[in-house]
């Protein structure tokens, strides 16, 4: 038979109670040891680890007691001090108790959980990359695509597609949204972003172009991908004329017939509402998602080829006058009604400002030539109907030309201040968060050798203990005050169902003055801006130093 103290469960108690004895805080040591010493008195196993079983609730307590104590002194300080040199003075503490900057720290960190305070700071974040994305972005993105492609989630697919900066992947991730949802074929002509040049997939393309050839704007891409080819290679031996662009661009058959397909389609459609609906429904489903990738996501969006356009216009129009001055007035005014007709489209039906511009811009050439030609033909009436036709485009290209600058110069300048506060609490924020980590530290891993040499250091370290923290909570508190009326833009573009009033709201209304902010603070660290806070340093020294020596010569 085994021996009671030789059993397992009288082996553990002892082990267990001898372990806790070890990490025993010092002041109450002493019950621990009494508590190993009665074990020692216990016959029965289960009897033994009962009282190891108190025992170690009571050291829980005890360590609780002195962590508790801990907390109530000030950083730097122990529960017990050793024991001072003669003559030599008590270390300098904090006043405040690690207690209180625990709860300070601690109320600020519960402010990050807010949806507010997290949209706040990665906007702020995003604003002083100048919304050009970063390595976190990019982490995003991945996580964001795999997680669609494990729940196979088109829609999530497709926008990942459109904003990320591999032309690559972005090929790859939209040909599996198509074909998970091939209602989403649109996106193969909204790939490519800008401002670099990435041609769309070319079995995309072709896709797109079988599947909706009734719109313009797929043709003016397949052109575009012809077009950039061959002025690249007139760039190469020179800076080529507008004839040798018409020459180079008109000797290619492909590119005419898909300008020509484009320029008698009933329809326009860049897609860019579409792109905006898709970028809504991701956002508000993933609220956490940078504005960076939102930002870039409407500013990525193509454009129509203006080079192609203005070209194919102009080569028609020359074909009208050729027509015209060979007797064929018939012919030549169905040309530049054709060429008028198209940019009618592109005005009427397009979705951003320069879209409408560009339509304005055909339709204003076709309109000059189609007045000139009723003048040479004495048509009194159609002359002055195009006279007419082209004063309301003049006014048209005005209006747009002023819609750039929506905002009132009081909001205006509201929006700046509002930029700057918050600017400037996200900075204060930063360095208030370094300062508070590095004082509590410094103060916990002190060295244990005198330093009188450094008193004052350790009393800036000390006072700035002191109120870091607290510092640090009201500049968070402030940076969400002063974030609010950005916060508004945010939520406004969330909800409006163009694109065009999302990146009025986004740009215009406000957004990137918290870039442009920056610009103004960083002119205060410009070699100019040091030298002069060097003189006027160096001027109150001096000043000082001077009435210091006539006090003390008074004193005297």
């Amino acid at each position: 038979m085994i021996a009671p103290r030789q059993s397992l469960p009288f082996r553990f108690a002892h082990f267990s109670l001898q372990l806790v004895l070890r990490l025993w805080p010092v002041e109450t040591r002493h019950w621990g040891q009494a508590l190993a010493a009665e074990l020692d008195e216990i016959e029965k196993p289960f009897e033994a680890l009962q009282w190891a079983l108190g025992g170690l609730m009571l050291f829980t307590r005890a360590s609780a007691s002195q962590f508790l104590a801990w907390l109530k002194l000030p950083a730097g300080s122990r529960l017990s001090p050793a024991s001072l040199l003669p003559g030599s003075a008590a270390p300098v503490l904090p006043k405040r108790s690690r207690l209180f900057s625990a709860a300070i720290l601690l109320a600020t960190v519960v402010l990050f959980f807010f949806p507010q305070t997290r949209e706040a700071i990665s906007t702020i974040r995003a604003s002083w990359s100048g919304y050009r994305g970063d390595s976190s972005d990019l982490r995003a993105l991945r996580n964001l695509a795999a997680r669609a492609e494990k729940e196979e989630d088109a829609h999530t697919l497709a926008f990942v597609a459109l904003v990320t900066p591999d032309p690559g992947r972005s090929a790859r991730l939209a040909e599996q949204a198509v074909t998970l949802d091939p209602s989403l074929i649109w996106i193969y002509a909204s790939c490519g972003p800008r401002p670099d040049y990435n041609p769309p997939p070319k079995n995309g393309l072709a896709r797109l172009l079988a599947a909706d050839p009734d719109n313009a704007f797929p043709e003016i891409l397949a052109a575009q991908v012809i077009s950039q080819a061959s002025y690249r290679t007139l760039l190469a031996h020179g800076t080529p004329t507008q004839q040798d662009t018409e020459a180079a661009f008109a000797a290619n058959t492909d590119w005419v017939s898909h300008m020509d397909r484009a320029f008698r389609a009933p329809r326009y459609d860049s897609h860019f509402n579409r792109r905006w609906q898709l970028t809504q429904e991701v956002w508000n489903r993933n609220p956490n998602l940078s504005v960076t990738l939102i930002f870039n996501g409407l500013w990525a969006h193509p454009l129509p080829d203006f080079l192609s356009t203005k070209t194919y216009a102009n080569i028609l129009v020359q074909k009208a006058l050729q027509a015209n001055a060979a007797a064929h007035a018939e012919q030549a005014e169905t040309l530049l009604l054709e060429v008028d007709s198209f940019g009618r489209r592109v005005t009427d039906q397009g979705e951003l400002d320069l879209e409408k511009f560009l339509g304005l811009d055909v339709s204003r050439r076709a309109t000059i030539a189609l007045r000139d030609l009723y003048q040479l033909l004495s048509r009194t009436s159609k002359s002055q109907e195009a006279a007419k036709r082209l004063q309301l485009i003049d006014d048209q290209r005005d209006v747009l030309m002023h819609s750039f600058r929506p905002m009132d110069e009081l909001r205006l300048h509201a929006l700046e201040r509002s930029a700057l506060r918050v600017q400037l609490s996200a900075i204060l924020a930063l360095l208030l968060a370094v300062m508070a980590a590095v004082c509590l530290v410094a103060l916990e891993w002190r060295s244990r050798k005198s330093a009188a040499r450094k008193l004052w250091l350790r009393r800036v370290v000390c006072l700035a203990a002191d109120w870091a923290p607290a510092g640090l909570l009201l500049a968070c508190v402030g940076l969400l005050w002063f974030f609010r009326p950005y916060a508004e833009i945010l939520r406004s573009a969330r909800e409006v169902t163009t694109a065009s009033a999302a990146w009025h709201f986004m740009h215009f209304e406000g957004l990137f003055a918290l870039s442009s902010t920056l610009g103004g603070l960083e002119q205060l660290f410009t070699p100019l801006r040091f030298w002069q806070a060097f003189t006027c340093a160096l001027v109150a020294l001096a000043l000082f130093i001077l009435v210091r020596g006539l006090h003390r010569l008074k004193r005297a």
